[in-house]
């Protein structure tokens, strides 16, 4: 393989792993929030290290470019899963516990096979072992733990470590019924097969992880902008979005619509007497009464403040006006708050506005809603009221 011998592909993962592995240390102090980039940064540091001294074999100590070399690659090696197994929220403690125990082997096996009883074949077949058993298990992993990426993600970097184990496999077989070699930097195809093998490991990890991460960060991002981070329910803009697409199908298909605005109680006092944790805990509450109390198509959303608005698909003013009260019951039900240790009520004001799906006007529907709900408070709170203009907005 002239142009990718040992010392060629040894230097070439050098700066393939200080490349990754700025990349992910980058990526770890960007988002803190995503585990396992620390580990695959250093790893990729311990590749590099190992490699140089790998391709300096000759130009440095015996100890240096084989006994430290090989180690400082499977101790990469090693981390490289740890930040894996980090990043796909799996338990690493045993894995851990056999690095320890085989990192401990090699380390003491190599400085015999180098130094006691020279063999390099013995040497490749103690390493090729090693990387065949954390290859197997880091393959197994992600391939049935894969919910922490997208599946051909998942697939991608899971058989990337097989393919790894594999050829190791193979390069043990070889040196097992070869002669013994006699310079490891001409040692031939296989062994160089191998270094590409870690290559692709090195690459495929840190792609699959990263990309997986950014569309983490994609979808949480696309949250953020349609859901509210208090109460977990939608946002005004996720619903003014869902009013849209629900109006245009209730035209096509003249089916009727409506929707309930609802305000809390004089929710000012509530933050004033017993303050505003207390008062983030009433929103949560009652947004998750709500919740629980609405069919599987309606669609719910924190409107501003203590308003909320709630888009009722095919449902007719006086199924609308029924579920409001259904809903001012559940909230006016003791006891609301019980987190801090206080134990009040709160109740809620509805206002109702419905059409009948022919006309729509979408702003005239929601300030007819909001014009119901003031003549709610107006007339005590703690009540329903519907617009008039309920059937008038379709004409």
């Amino acid at each position: 393989m002239e142009g990718f011998d040992i010392r060629t592909l040894a230097l070439t993962n050098l700066w393939l792993g200080l490349l990754l592995g700025v990349v992910s240390l980058v990526f770890a102090r960007i988002h803190p929030s995503f585990n396992g980039f620390k580990q695959l940064g250093f790893s990729y540091f311990l590749f590099s290290f190992g490699f140089v001294l790998v391709g300096l074999r000759s130009l440095i100590s015996d100890f240096l470019s084989i006994v430290v070399a090989n180690t400082s690659i499977v101790l990469g090696f090693s981390l490289l899963i740890i930040g894996i197994l980090k990043f796909l929220h799996l338990n690493k403690t045993a894995f851990e516990k056999s690095t320890y125990l085989l990192i401990s082997i090699l380390f003491i096996s190599f400085t015999y096979l180098t130094y006691f009883h020279p063999d390099i074949n013995a040497r490749i077949i103690v390493v090729s072992v090693i990387i065949i058993y954390q290859s197997l298990y880091a393959g197994l992993k992600v391939l049935n733990n894969n919910e922490a990426m997208p599946l051909v993600f998942a697939n991608f970097l899971g058989f990337s470590f097989l393919y790894c184990a594999a050829v190791y496999l193979f390069r043990m077989y070889l040196m097992v019924n070869t002669p013994h070699l006699n310079n490891f930097m001409n040692a031939g195809t296989v062994h160089a097969l191998a270094l590409i093998a870690l290559q692709l490991v090195i690459i495929t990890s840190c792609f699959s992880l990263t990309i997986s991460a950014s569309q983490q960060l994609a979808h949480k991002l696309a949250i953020q902008a349609t859901v509210d981070s208090l109460t977990n329910i939608y946002n005004r803009r996720a619903f003014d979005e869902f009013a849209a697409k629900n109006i245009l199908r209730a035209q096509r298909e003249q089916t009727p619509i409506a929707v309930i605005l609802m305000d809390i109680d004089l929710f000012k006092q509530v933050n004033d007497e017993h303050g505003h944790q207390t008062g983030d805990a009433v929103l949560q509450e009652f947004s998750l009464r709500l919740t629980n109390n609405l069919r599987e198509y309606d669609i719910l959303a924190r409107y501003g403040g203590e308003e909320f608005t709630l888009l009722l698909p095919d449902t007719c003013a006086e199924t609308a006006v029924t579920i409001a009260e259904k809903l001012r019951y559940v909230i006016a039900q003791p006891v609301f708050c019980l987190k801090d240790g206080k134990e009040f009520t709160v109740t809620a004001s509805f206002g109702v506005a419905a059409n009948q799906g022919k006309t729509i006007d979408w702003q005239q529907l929601i300030s007819a809603a909001d014009q119901a709900l003031y003549q709610a408070k107006a007339e005590g709170r703690n009540c329903v009221r519907l617009s008039q203009d309920e059937y008038t907005s379709s004409s």
